[in-house]
């Protein structure tokens, strides 16, 4: 049995070999062709796998070559960017304070009798950010007790100490100040103070208000020139509300000031020329 089987495997190998020589017999280049493909589409597919998946490989590192390169060009355009913006910023803040300075000094005609001292804030009052102020101007400037301090847009206090290259300021809303003002469109004598439980709010407090006076919200007070301390005619805030006392004569009225004391960055000190000249001629005299 086993050796029929032999036979016939022996046979059909010969009968596939006499049909291939056949084929070449008749068209040996076709049939060299056909081999040669048959052989061929195992190795071209192989070869296609292998191209394709280099390909790949190939696009995928460009593609991380390009995003790490976006990465380091986006974060060079931050950096730019970040430094536009701090040059902005710094360049409006110094506009906004030259600006204000220039507004100042051009009181200078309103008021002549006086020298203006620009100063900076140095520093604040720890318990007190918005009452008190020391800035970089002292006695070496000129500066002494008691002369008005501003801004371009209004009062803000008074020196009460200076030192040789520094002076502190006290304003209008700390607890115990007091001006004597007006009231701007009826030329009413008041008193603007200031007051413990509104200066933490930053507003200060009018009294003595007469009682005929028709004063509303918006009105705006300046100081009147009494006493010695502040020139007349300086802006000090507007009124915010009126409150009601026991009586007209005890009504009172909350002041906005004009001045923005809580970005406050830089000042004029008013500088006397008169008692300037006078304090310069007591020092030859002696």
């Amino acid at each position: 049995m086993k050796y029929f089987k032999s036979r016939a495997l022996v046979i059909t190998i010969i009968v596939l070999i006499l049909i291939v020589c056949v084929g070449l017999t008749v068209n040996p280049a076709s049939n060299i062709n056909w081999i040669g493909n048959l052989i061929s589409v195992p190795f071209t597919s192989v070869e296609k796998a292998f191209s394709y998946t280099g390909q790949k490989v190939e696009e995928g590192i460009s593609l991380f070559d390009n995003v790490q390169k976006l990465q380091a060009e986006n974060k060079e355009l931050k950096e730019k960017i970040d430094k536009l913006n701090n040059e902005r910023t710094e360049y409006l803040r110094l506009k906004r304070e030259n600006e204000d300075l220039r507004k100042v000094f051009d009181l200078k005609d309103q008021f002549a009798s006086y020298d203006h001292v620009g100063a900076n804030i140095i520093a604040r009052d720890g318990g007190n950010l918005f009452n008190v102020f020391l800035t970089d101007k002292g006695s070496a400037n000129g500066i002494n007790y008691n002369m008005p301090v501003i801004t371009s847009k209004g009062l803000v206090g008074r020196v009460v100490s200076a030192q040789l290259f520094s002076s502190k300021i006290i304003s209008i809303i700390e607890d115990g100040s007091s001006v004597s003002a007006l009231v701007a469109k009826s030329g009413d004598y008041v008193v603007v103070k200031g007051d413990i439980k509104l200066e933490k709010e930053g507003l200060c407090k009018l009294e003595y208000i007469p009682a005929d006076l028709d004063l509303i919200q918006g009105d705006i007070i300046q100081t009147s020139g009494i006493g010695g301390i502040y020139p007349r005619g300086i802006t000090i805030g507007t009124v915010k509300e009126i409150r009601a006392g026991e009586s007209d004569l005890d009504r009172y009225a909350i002041i906005q000031p004009a001045a923005d004391l809580k970005r406050l960055n830089q000042v004029v000190i008013l500088r006397n020329k008169d008692a300037q000249l006078n304090s310069e001629m007591e020092n030859a005299d002696k």
